[in-house]
């Protein structure tokens, strides 16, 4: 690609493989010319989804926090538009939900408050730039080999604040009000943080942590979690105007207060 990026590997399961979807293709590459170090390849072929990328590019560039990837650069071949970004080595937090439901284990409390409490930083920044990332679940954060650290991936989604959101975020972590087509904000991407908290937790998939009506998330009473933890998480949970955090910041405050010694 451009002679300079070397195509290696799908990220995209073969029965979802669509470069015309709204957020297209994604490859793993190298970069020739940096000692084939390896990046993240963004490949649209839809004419709407290059239009918003293209748009979208500055502010993504100008998108700095050590847990979300920096954006590299825009590349032209033929109908195609290609996004460079870093690649992060690591595992996907649904992929380590699996490994230890296999084992009949789930994630403790005081993991998932930690994951909250290093997470929302990332996200607050990339709030701060008017950006939404429009789909956050497990499969989306990944545990960084390096460190540890949680790290927000596959921006294939990502919006302004404000605009209509876009179709394709994943069932059951995306907000009602999503679907319904309310314009973009960051509580969205809040509540699929919350939902993914959850998912954690319980070890149990979004649709059977909704109450009889499906309307309403219940939080487990097995669920051990301090009253000031599992109201934080009610909260991230609500799409309700005056209950939800609606910024990344508030339910940071909020987890904060929480004493993980007792979690």
């Amino acid at each position: 690609l451009a002679e300079r990026y070397r195509i290696d590997q799908s990220l995209v399961p073969a029965q979802a493989a669509d470069a015309s979807a709204p957020q297209g293709l994604l490859w793993r590459g190298a970069d020739l010319l940096a000692s084939e170090v390896p990046v993240a390849l963004r490949q649209l072929a839809d004419p709407s989804a290059q239009a918003r990328f293209r748009a979208l590019w500055p502010a993504m560039q100008a998108v700095l926090h050590p847990q979300i990837p920096r954006f590299g650069g825009l590349l032209e071949q033929g109908e195609m538009l290609w996004l460079v970004r870093e690649w992060q080595q690591g595992t996907p937090f649904d992929q380590i939900q699996q490994q230890r439901a296999e084992r009949q284990l789930v994630f403790g409390s005081g993991e998932v408050l930690l994951l909250l409490r290093q997470l929302l930083p990332a996200l607050a920044v990339l709030h701060a730039k008017g950006l939404v990332h429009g789909d956050l679940n497990p499969s989306n954060l990944l545990r960084r080999d390096q460190d540890g650290l949680p790290v927000l991936i596959d921006f294939g989604l990502l919006q302004r604040q404000g605009e209509q959101p876009i179709a394709g975020a994943t069932a059951g972590f995306a907000p009602q009000a999503q679907g319904r087509g309310e314009p973009a904000a960051a509580w969205m991407d809040l509540h699929g943080l919350g939902v993914t908290a959850l998912v954690l937790l319980t070890g149990r998939r979004p649709e059977e942590l909704l109450d009889d009506q499906a309307v309403a998330w219940v939080v487990p009473e097995t669920v051990e979690l301090e009253p000031p933890f599992r109201q934080a998480l009610i909260r991230l949970l609500s799409e309700q105007p005056g209950e939800r955090f609606e910024q990344a910041v508030d339910a940071l405050k909020a987890l904060q207060a929480v004493d993980r010694k007792s979690t």
